[in-house]
């Protein structure tokens, strides 16, 4: 079992306490071997127009990351010659600091290598899912996103609203993937992607991560998701992908034995029930390597 994790939250749990980083010890030995390091770009909620405080993380979210690299004997991947060994792929969960294309190819020289567009508040770039003013892809999102798939950044688009997801997709065709979500056939909310969302993922060749909590897959008990998954994986065996989301779901949003990375095996073995082990490695591996080895060129 492989593990290659297009969403996880273990960067802001270091920083909100240090002593959360003995987690990274434990990585290789339960087969995760790549993983999107989600630098959140908030402390809190900030006002629409002020660039400070995120920046401010972001930035801080790079240097910690590049401490745990050093700490840690991980990798931070930024080309194609790290990809087949590193680790780790730094990501941008929301744009609030970016007014220009010039941010995009800062943040590129400092080894960001995935663009999530937005989190959960409205920005310059575009509308989030639970928008009031649901205004979708800016001009200046549209720039940014030609710009940043000039430099083969991945686009992420999580935490998206349908017309931004839309309007994304009828102008760029490539480079595009969900990092993290639920289904709405499971979990009705503007949240999650529902599974028409999924194949317009799969007809540019994305990728789509499943998140682990009860508010992406309902409160079902494991068993009965897992059943679910395995049908949907069937449907889309080259689009799904794990996204977990682990260390930024609430306790009492966790699914019982698949709230943290080594309850993965537990996911594996019931998997194992009803796919066989190549769309079961697709899922967990293979699909997120060969989206992201196209990024690594």
């Amino acid at each position: 079992m492989k593990v290659f994790d297009l969403h996880q939250d273990i960067l802001y749990h270091i920083i909100e306490n240090p002593k959360n980083s003995k987690i990274l010890k434990n990585y290789k030995n339960i087969s995760i071997e790549k993983f999107l390091f989600a630098i959140f770009p908030f402390r809190g909620f900030y006002k629409f127009y002020d660039v400070e405080e995120p920046l401010i993380y972001t930035l801080r979210g790079i240097e910690i990351a590049y401490e745990i690299e050093k700490n840690f004997h991980f990798k931070i991947i930024k080309n194609k010659n790290d990809f087949k060994s590193g680790n780790i792929i730094l990501s941008i969960e929301g744009l609030y600091f970016v007014r220009t294309i010039y941010e995009i190819r800062t943040i590129y020289r400092l080894g960001i290598r995935s663009l999530g567009l937005v989190w959960n508040k409205d920005n310059l770039i575009c509308s989030y899912w639970n928008s009031k003013n649901d205004y979708g892809l800016t001009d200046l999102g549209h720039d940014v996103i030609s710009e940043a798939i000039k430099l083969n950044l991945a686009i992420d688009l999580a935490h998206c609203s349908d017309k931004t997801f839309f309007d994304v997709l009828s102008q760029f065709k490539t480079n595009i993937f969900v990092s993290h979500t639920g289904i709405r056939e499971l979990k009705n909310i503007k949240r999650n992607l529902s599974e028409d969302m999924i194949y317009e993922i799969s007809k540019v060749n994305g990728i789509v991560g499943i998140a682990f909590g009860d508010i992406f897959l309902s409160n079902l008990k494991l068993k009965d998701i897992v059943k679910y998954i395995s049908k949907l994986i069937e449907k889309f065996p080259k689009t799904m992908c794990i996204g977990s989301d682990f260390f930024g779901v609430s306790k009492e949003n966790q699914i019982k034995n698949l709230s943290e990375p080594k309850h993965l095996k537990n996911l594996y073995k019931l998997l194992k029930n009803y796919l066989s082990e190549e769309l079961i490695e697709n899922f967990f591996y293979k699909n997120a390597y060969e989206f992201f080895k196209k990024i690594f060129v």
